[in-house]
């Protein structure tokens, strides 16, 4: 049995355990999931207390919808599709908040400081960039540039065409490009 095949055995073991009221096996489940489900989360809201309010609303909803999971899509697919939905609804409910600054960035003490400042900008750059785009630009981004599901993952999380995802993800990467042409190495140099 391969690796893969092994984990989608496990995982589906989990998901069968959990169906059956076991809440040790459904908290392994949200211990693989809870860091990629909260950076989407965050990616999307762009603020860290709706990406946490929107991680436990992602894992409460999966978790009372689990009995009619059919396995149709991968679990990771349907749980990447319920925390879109859950963080858009965060977007949807409160009025935008401007971002704040990107927490948990490591700078080893051997980085020069300029250095290290500079690096920090850009991630704040690149951030504000990403949040400012429109909700459907940004999910796709997310998910494709950020979090690097495959277009048929993102198309089945979201339940749209492939071709739609392709095309999000075009006019989301221009808007990124334009937004940030001034950090590109200038032609010729």
């Amino acid at each position: 049995m391969t690796e893969g095949t092994a984990r989608v055995s496990e995982e589906a073991d989990l998901i069968a355990s959990s169906v059956a009221g076991d809440l040790d096996a459904y908290d392994r489940l949200v211990g693989r999931y809870q860091d990629r489900v909260y950076q989407v989360a965050y990616r999307i809201t762009g603020n860290h207390e709706d990406a946490w309010d929107a991680a436990q609303e992602t894992f409460l909803h999966a978790f009372r919808s689990l009995p009619r999971f059919r396995g149709a899509s991968a679990f990771s697919t349907w749980v990447h599709r319920i925390a879109t939905n859950a963080a858009l609804d965060m977007i949807r409910r409160r009025p935008p908040q401007p971002p704040v600054s990107l927490e948990g960035v490591t700078v080893s003490t051997g980085d020069d400081p300029a250095e290290a400042a500079t690096r920090s900008e850009l991630q704040r750059r690149i951030h504000r960039a990403i949040i400012s785009l429109p909700a459907e630009q940004r999910v796709v981004v997310v998910l494709r540039d950020v979090q690097g599901l495959p277009y048929d993952e993102i198309a089945a999380a979201l339940r749209i065409p492939p071709g739609t995802v392709r095309s999000r993800l075009s006019r989301g990467r221009e808007a990124l490009r334009q937004q940030l042409a001034d950090l590109a190495p200038a032609a010729g140099s």
